[in-house]
């Protein structure tokens, strides 16, 4: 099923709370969980990242099987092919992109690498629709009915979505050319002029460069696109994994392999390794004739980074918006209304017949 988007449970602990025995639920930005029946808060021992620990990507790529993979349950959403579960403590759970309820059916197991850290949401999703309600404010042409229909939403829904990050060191040999610009006078007397040229000549040379933390999203229920469109994440203030940050949200696997991350992250690479080979040519122009590149100590780690996502129906289609869980950032989709957008180039024309009738009037 690799057309679908796949979502994964916390962890199998259940927490109660001490006090009357309910469910707790992670409270976003604090260290604490949650009890929505007494108000009792239980804090969380949180493991603060001082040294990042990045996992060797050879060990991983080749010996899989040996390393420390966990079986985890997945579901399947029969609208839209999600495949998703959640978090014991939560009762119940609509597909975080179609808004089906999930039925607890079709469970299969999968090993996955399992995330190094995460950052915590750090406000709540009743919280996020006041960032909710300043994008909609600033969309241009937008239906009149939109805001209202889409903060009617009660779909908002807290999901970490996976996110690899890759370090590498990489060491590239090229030969090129060095183009530098002089000047030269042509011609002779009225067509005398003065013209740049360009020398060329041959080089070689060797750039070293070191790479870290390059992010690529393994997810599938939001398109990387949008995810660049909110991203700023302040990674400095990850925690180690814990289940108990997790209690109460959704929790999307990675649908998107470590290898083939790797393949997105070299590409992202390559452009600044091709930037650093024409800054180490110099000139004013260059021509890269040939470029060998040698990637050595692969790091990765997989991190989880905290979106509201949620949705709203307007004239029968189903749109999508998506809050940075930690910066309030907002973007997704939205209808446009052909009534404004008619009216704004009506007035457009209107205007420019006035401007021009008023030049050739009173010149």
């Amino acid at each position: 099923m690799a057309d679908t988007t796949d979502i994964l449970p916390p962890g199998s602990d259940t927490y109660q709370c001490s006090n009357c025995g309910a469910a707790l639920k992670y409270k976003p930005g604090t260290t604490f969980l949650h009890c929505d029946y007494c108000e009792t808060d239980t804090p969380i021992d949180a493991k603060v990242v001082d040294v990042v620990q990045e996992l060797d990507f050879e060990k991983y790529a080749y010996d899989f099987e040996k390393l420390n993979i966990k079986s985890t349950k997945v579901l399947n959403c029969h609208k839209c092919g999600a495949e998703s579960t959640f978090d014991e403590n939560m009762k119940s759970v609509e597909c975080p992109y179609c808004n089906t309820p999930i039925i607890e059916t079709d469970l299969y197991e999968e090993r996955l690498i399992q995330p190094s850290y995460l950052l915590p949401f750090k406000f709540s999703g009743t919280d996020s629709n006041n960032y909710t309600h300043i994008w909609l404010k600033s969309l241009w042409f937008a239906p009149n009915k939109l805001k209202k229909r889409a903060l009617l939403s009660n779909r908002l829904q807290g999901v970490y979505i996976p996110c690899w990050t890759y370090d590498a060191q990489t060491n590239t040999d090229y030969t090129g050319q060095r183009g530098v610009n002089y000047t030269t006078t042509v011609g002779s007397g009225k067509n005398r002029r003065t013209v740049t040229r360009t020398r060329w000549t041959y080089c070689s040379g060797h750039v070293s460069l070191f790479f870290d933390d390059i992010m690529v999203p393994a997810s599938k229920m939001i398109p990387t696109p949008i995810l660049n469109k909110i991203e700023n994440w302040d990674t400095m203030n990850m925690v180690e994994t814990d289940n108990r940050f997790m209690s109460g949200f959704i929790t999307e696997k990675y649908v998107l392999s470590m290898p083939d991350g790797f393949k997105i992250a070299k590409g992202k690479m390559e452009s600044a390794i091709d930037h650093a080979v024409r800054r180490d040519i110099g000139g004013d122009h260059q021509r890269v004739t040939s470029k060998s590149t040698k990637f050595s100590d692969i790091k990765f780690k997989l991190i989880l980074l905290p979106i509201y996502m949620s949705s709203y129906t307007y004239k029968n289609k189903l749109y999508h918006f998506f809050v940075n869980g930690r910066t309030g950032r907002v973007t997704g989709d939205r209808p446009y209304s052909v009534i404004k957008i008619i009216s704004a180039i009506v007035t457009g024309l209107i205007a420019l017949f006035l401007a021009i009738w008023l030049i050739n009037t009173y010149g």
